[in-house]
């Protein structure tokens, strides 16, 4: 048994073509809007003078699809004719009558375009997934092929890069670079990323190595946009440093982010966590006294399902973790100088109020007791240290410098976006991307308001 409800229904392309007739009735099962683009006002449309005589041709229709959150399919079935009328110089100038917000060529809607494109490059679901989920929630029929040309065809639409970070540096100015390097996921080529103090990624370039000359380019490119950098946040390559002092002379000010510090300083202690661990266990199987056995096999075992509790901040422990390591350093003393020299690291960069005091927590950490001979990876730390204090330490020197880069969360961002995505690959591939993300994220570029900037795509006209 049906039901009638009269029930009215308004899209984006509905409320963009009110000059034309529009009528509509369920066909099929499919949502039928017809629009009748013959009667609307051309002249208007074509910035004509009403005494301008149109000569009228032939006559065609094509269906589009569009999206639709009912249980039908919504389709527009779009009525247009040719004409022509002559210019001042009496030459004749062909058109065919149009519906705004209607591709003809690849007939769908823009505003499912753009749908397409936002759940592509902002969802990262992948092509194929992406046409599926289109066809399953919203009634749309597409394939892979085509959302890989819809994306494309959206990038090449939007301003070129220079152009976006002028708008970025606009909206809000640049004064910090956090400067970062991605390897994109089945590659094995380096992609320079920077990414300013609001958060925003401004620019990525493929390289072939990550020498100093190499980023010197890359920077230069972006001094001569004429923007104004302060301070740079970058890990400990020497190639950044020395490029950006290169490029933006010594009084740029330089911080070396406090993740990459004990990124760089734990991958060596953690080479000594698991040589050690792999040393009680091998001791295990040397002794013979029983109870000491099951004292260092139960040792190594808590020592690997705890292994990355061992360098876990206080702060951030729960007091089940507490107790746990609590009896872990009771049970074995080289953790315990492990745990107190993790401390001291902490202590230079947490505690210290200038300059001076991350100086003598420093030399408090040289202090520290380990064994009678400190192992080599504990003096690498430390000499890890010494080198790069300087620009490690720059955040105390400078109040308006923060310890923290935002480059990681950058690169995060980028992780995300090419998670199952089946035409990330390439330089195109990314560059595409990255300029839809930008455009989205920063620039008001949605599904039903285009890039805002420059002129939206224009439905085609044919003129000759």
């Amino acid at each position: 048994m049906a039901v009638y409800i009269n029930v009215p229904v308004s899209t984006a392309v509905i409320e963009m073509n009110l000059d034309c007739k529009i009528t509509g009735a369920y066909e099929n099962g499919v949502l039928m809007i017809t629009l009748d683009t013959r009667s609307q006002n051309v002249h208007q449309r074509l910035e004509l003078s009403t005494k301008t005589p149109i000569h009228w041709g032939a006559e065609h229709s094509f269906e589009a699809q569009e999206l639709s959150s009912l249980a039908w399919p919504i389709r527009y079935r779009v009525l247009t004719r040719d004409g022509y009328y002559l210019d001042p110089e009496g030459s004749r100038v062909h058109f065919t009558t149009w519906a705004h917000g209607i591709d003809s060529r690849r007939q769908v809607s823009w505003v499912l375009m753009r749908a397409a494109v936002l759940l592509v490059v902002m969802a990262g679901v992948g092509y194929r997934k992406a046409a599926w989920l289109l066809e399953q929630l919203f009634h749309v029929e597409t394939s892979k092929s085509a959302l890989c040309r819809w994306v494309d065809e959206m990038a090449e639409g939007l301003p070129s890069w220079a152009k976006i970070i002028e708008y970025l540096n606009q909206q809000q100015p640049i004064r910090e670079g956090h400067f970062d390097e991605i390897f994109p996921r089945g590659t094995n080529k380096c992609v320079l990323v920077l990414k300013d103090e609001h958060g925003r990624i401004l620019a990525m370039e493929e390289v072939d190595k990550r020498d100093e000359e190499t980023v010197k380019c890359f920077l230069k490119r972006i001094k001569d946009l004429g923007l104004h950098f302060e301070t740079f946040y970058i890990d400990g390559c020497k190639a950044y440093y020395n490029a950006i002092r290169a490029v933006f002379g010594e009084d740029i000010k330089i911080q070396y982010d406090y993740f990459h510090i004990l990124q760089n300083a734990w991958r060596h202690l953690w080479k000594w966590a698991r040589a050690h661990r792999r040393q009680i266990k091998e001791s295990s199987g040397e002794v013979r006294t029983p109870w000491y056995k099951k004292k260092l096999e139960a040792l190594a075992k808590s020592l690997w399902e705890n292994r990355y509790l061992l360098f876990k901040a206080p702060e951030r422990m729960n007091e089940e973790e507490k107790e746990r390591l609590t009896e872990i350093v009771e049970a074995d003393q080289k953790i315990g100088r492990l745990r107190a020299f993790l401390g001291g690291v902490w202590r230079i960069f947490d505690e210290s109020r200038d300059e001076q005091e991350a100086k003598e927590a420093l030399q408090a950490l040289k202090q520290l007791p380990t064994d009678r001979n400190r192992p080599e990876q504990f003096e690498k730390v430390i000499g890890f240290l010494e080198e790069h204090f300087s620009w490690m330490t720059t955040y105390l020197k400078h109040e308006e410098v923060k310890r923290n880069s935002l480059a990681e969360s950058g690169m995060r961002v980028l992780r995300r976006l090419e998670i199952e995505h089946d035409g990330f690959r390439s330089e195109k591939g990314w560059k595409n991307c990255l300029k839809i993300y930008q455009a989205v994220k920063y620039l008001g570029w949605s599904v039903y308001d285009g890039w805002t900037h420059s002129a939206s795509p224009q439905p085609a006209i044919e003129t000759g």
